[in-house]
C-alpha cells in the first residue's frame, strides 16, 4: 500500500459533457495505482453533468464534487488545485479516457529518474474514428527545466497540455492558471512551471486518449478568446527570446506556428480582423526565411506559410477546402 504522502489529487474540470463524463471518471476510478483522490469541479454544467458528479460520488469515496458558478477551465483548476490534498497533481478532461496503469507508470518514472514533472504519450481520437498518435520520444528522456523549454518550442514530443502529465505538488507552488484565458491557458501556465522545475522526464508508452470534438475550443471561429491568446504568444516569444537567448529561433518559429493557428481560426468563421491580418502576414513575411530553414518543419507546414505571407484569406480559402469546413 502507498503512504498518505504518495496521494494522487486528479483534477477533472466538467462542464456540459454528460456523454463523456462517466466514461472519463470510470477510467481514473480503474487506475492500478491505488492512492487516487478525484476532484469533480463542477464549472455551472446545465445539462445533467451536475447530477452525474454527485451520483459518482456517492459511488465511490475517493471522489469529491464541488459545485461552482461557470468561471471556465481555468477557474475550474484553479478550484481544484486549491482543494486537493495529494502530493502529486493531474489534469484529466472530462471527455477524455486513461489506460489503467498510467498512474502507476507516471509515478514509476518520477521516482526512478527523481523528477518533478513526469510526461507520457497517447493519442488524439477524433469524431470520425480515427486515432492520432502522440509524437514522443523514442527512449525515456530527462531535462531540466530550461532545456524542457527549448524542446517545448521545437514542437516534438514535449507540448504543453496538462492532462498526460503528473506533477509533484511542490512544482505548481505559487502557480495557477491564468482566467484571463479560455484558449491555450495550459500553455501559459506550463511556461511558467518549466522555469522553476528542476528535473522533468518524458516517457514513451502511450496511456491518455484525448478526444478531439468539432464542438471543442481549439476547432472553434476567430473571437476575442484567440486575439487573447495570439497577444500572449506574442509576449512569450519576446520574453523569452530575451531571457533564454540560446533558443531564440525556437521561440519565433514556435509564434509563426502560433500565428498560422490563427489563420485556421479565421477561416472556421470567415472573421478576418484586417488589422489582425496584417499583423499575422508581416511577421511571417518576416520570418519566412528562417522557417523554411528549420529541417524539423514539415513541409506541409511550410507550404501553409508561404501562402499566409502572401495571403490570409487565400490560405482560408485552401484550409476550407482542405478539411471540409463551411463557409459561414
Amino acid at each position: 500500500m502507498t503512504k498518505e504522502t504518495d496521494k494522487i489529487s486528479v483534477i477533472v474540470p466538467v462542464y456540459n459533457v454528460k456523454n463523456y463524463l462517466e466514461s472519463c471518471v470510470q477510467s481514473i476510478m480503474g487506475q492500478t495505482y491505488p492512492d487516487l483522490e478525484i476532484l469533480l469541479i463542477d464549472d455551472g454544467s446545465n445539462d445533467g453533468s451536475a447530477e452525474i458528479c454527485d451520483r459518482l460520488q456517492g459511488a465511490d469515496a475517493r471522489i469529491k464534487v464541488y459545485h461552482e458558478k461557470n468561471k471556465g477551465v481555468s477557474g475550474a483548476r484553479n478550484k481544484g488545485l486549491k482543494e486537493a490534498t495529494g502530493a502529486y497533481i493531474a489534469f484529466v478532461d472530462a471527455d477524455d479516457v486513461l489506460d489503467p496503469d498510467m498512474y502507476t507508470y507516471l509515478t514509476g518514472l518520477l521516482k526512478t529518474y527523481k523528477a518533478q514533472i513526469a510526461t507520457c504519450s497517447g493519442w488524439y481520437k477524433y469524431d470520425s474514428g480515427v486515432e492520432k498518435r502522440f509524437e514522443s520520444p523514442r527512449n525515456v528522456v530527462c531535462l531540466n527545466g530550461r532545456e524542457a523549454l527549448g524542446v517545448l518550442h521545437e514542437r516534438c514530443y514535449l507540448r504543453a497540455y496538462v492532462w498526460n502529465k503528473l506533477f509533484r505538488r511542490e512544482v505548481l507552488d505559487g502557480i495557477r492558471f491564468s482566467t484571463e484565458l479560455s484558449f491555450a491557458e495550459d500553455y501559459e501556465m506550463f511556461c511558467r512551471v518549466l522555469e522553476q522545475c528542476g528535473r522533468i522526464v518524458c516517457g514513451t508508452k502511450t496511456k491518455y486518449y484525448y478526444m478531439q470534438r468539432k464542438s471543442g475550443v481549439c476547432n472553434c471561429g476567430y473571437d476575442r478568446t484567440y486575439q487573447k491568446a495570439m497577444m500572449m504568444f506574442e509576449d512569450y516569444c519576446r520574453i523569452y527570446s530575451r531571457r533564454y537567448p540560446q533558443y531564440k529561433k525556437l521561440f519565433e518559429n514556435h509564434y509563426l506556428f502560433d500565428l498560422m493557428g490563427m489563420a485556421a481560426a479565421m477561416s472556421r468563421n470567415g472573421n478576418y480582423v484586417a488589422a489582425d491580418c496584417r499583423k499575422i502576414k508581416k511577421y511571417v513575411r518576416q520570418k519566412l526565411p528562417q522557417y523554411l530553414m528549420d529541417k524539423k518543419v514539415s513541409l506541409h507546414l511550410k507550404g501553409s506559410a508561404c501562402m499566409i505571407s502572401v495571403s490570409v484569406r487565400a490560405f482560408g480559402a485552401v484550409y476550407r477546402l482542405l478539411h471540409g469546413v463551411e463557409s459561414e
